[in-house]
């Protein structure tokens, strides 16, 4: 069982209540612990599939759909409006609690829409810590380079109609062609849709934006909720979208968003907070900053298969600072 305050930071991401503060806490939590990643990754999908979503606003509503699932499944139990029950209702801590305190009622959410199919598919899911990559081969012989700090889902029997796949995170696609089952990738603001093409999709629950590069083939790119959009891209062009605002911005791609899956880090004129993100999730590390001034950085470099202890020397050199490494502690100290 996670603990209140999180219950409620969680609550609030979902239904967009979060403020910049709070999201930090978050973050933070959810770094600390390869298993709160995966946790919160899970309760993340079945925000996203589940008709709770859709039909609710706010955390006080998340909790009513919730309450409703629990109590077809057990009615002994009891969501009367009592002056304790109400309290519970209108603070937000208490709207996450009863999701995440039972894996059941996580799969009857998930599965909501798909109450009345004859049969159920086995549902295949992968996440990844800090510090780790993997290659995974899909039921239809695509490829799949699955990033540090992500999730992917898919059924380990694709439909006779589309092949889809949910992802949180960083993966790089080699999708083989099938001009009968269109390959789908779910995110939570996007669906990507192609037919055989490579491609990358950038998803991180801590950064505003998802970002689709395309290296070869063409896929569409559509929005979801009220302001539904498609956007078609081609080798070399890619898509960035506001989770915030739903803004779109096209771009020209660079090795950069390809380069991680064989191995290379590169910088191209990155911040200081660009370079310290990359390599906490590459290395699978925790930074602490002492005595950083906020001078600008435009930090340019690559590294390939490089260990860590490596790149911090080149950095340090570069930019003035000591380093000490204590096993996933790093300690960056500016001179």
């Amino acid at each position: 069982m996670l603990e209140t305050r999180y219950t409620e930071l969680i609550a609030k991401k979902l239904s967009g209540e979060i403020n910049s503060e709070e999201e930090q806490q978050l973050d933070a939590w959810i770094n600390e612990d390869p298993k709160h990643q995966e946790k919160y990754n899970q309760y993340r999908f079945v925000w996203s599939d589940s008709k709770i979503k859709r039909r609710s606003s706010n955390a006080d509503r998340i909790f009513i759909g919730i309450s409703a699932a629990i109590q077809e499944e057990n009615p002994s139990y009891s969501t009367a409006p009592t002056k304790r029950r109400f309290f519970q209702i209108t603070a937000v801590a208490a709207t996450l609690s009863l999701l995440i305190s039972s894996i059941f009622v996580f799969d009857r959410l998930k599965n909501i829409e798909e109450a009345s199919a004859p049969s159920e598919v086995e549902v295949v899911v992968k996440s990844l810590p800090k510090g780790q990559k993997s290659k995974i081969f899909l039921p239809d012989g695509s490829i799949v380079w699955l990033n540090a700090q992500s999730t992917i889902k898919y059924p380990k029997r694709f439909s006779e109609h589309t092949r889809i796949v949910n992802l949180i995170g960083e993966a790089f696609f080699d999708v083989t062609e099938d001009a009968t089952k269109p390959f789908i990738v779910k995110t939570d603001k996007l669906d990507i849709k192609v037919l055989g093409t490579t491609f990358n999709v950038r998803n991180y629950q801590n950064e505003n934006n998802t970002d689709i590069s395309l290296e070869s083939g063409k896929i569409s790119v559509h929005t979801l909720g009220l302001d539904k959009k498609k956007y078609l891209l081609s080798p070399g062009e890619g898509l960035s979208f506001d989770d915030t605002s739903g803004s779109v911005t096209k771009f020209h791609t660079s090795r950069s968003s390809f380069c991680w899956k064989d191995g290379t880090i590169l910088f191209e004129e990155a911040t200081f907070q660009e370079v310290i993100d990359k390599l906490s999730r590459w290395y699978g590390v925790e930074f602490v900053i002492e005595n950083y001034d906020n001078s600008r950085w435009e930090y340019s470099a690559e590294f390939k298969d490089e260990y860590l202890d490596n790149v911090l020397q080149s950095l340090g050199y570069s930019k003035g600072f000591r380093y000490e490494i204590d096993q996933n502690k790093v300690k960056i100290l500016f001179n």
